[in-house]
């Protein structure tokens, strides 16, 4: 994928524990990350960040840097990625905190 490039996990993400939860939303097929760390809190607020699993590899999208500040941006956004991703990819949004 050209167009968005993308970086890898740093060594403390990939260690961690992640579970997909797929859901639609407004006719999008979304796929949240989230860790499994069982006293981890699901964070509040609309803070998104945008990613892709590469051949079971974790990958950011946008540098790893919040880019959607509302679910409205986070469903525009998703969906262009959904839109550019190559088969055998599995875009990801995970809601972050800052």
């Amino acid at each position: 994928m050209d167009n968005l490039k993308t970086t890898p996990f740093t060594i403390d993400e990939s260690n961690k524990s992640y579970k997909r939860v797929d859901f639609v939303e407004d006719n999008i097929n979304i796929s949240f990350l989230n860790e499994t760390r069982v006293s981890r809190k699901i964070p509040s607020g609309n803070l998104y960040k945008f990613g892709v699993i590469i051949e079971g590899k974790y990958y950011w999208y946008f540098n790893g840097n919040i880019v959607a500040d509302s679910r409205d941006k986070m469903r525009t956004i998703f969906k262009a990625i959904l839109g550019v991703s190559e088969v055998g990819q599995s875009p990801f949004v995970l809601k972050s905190r800052r």
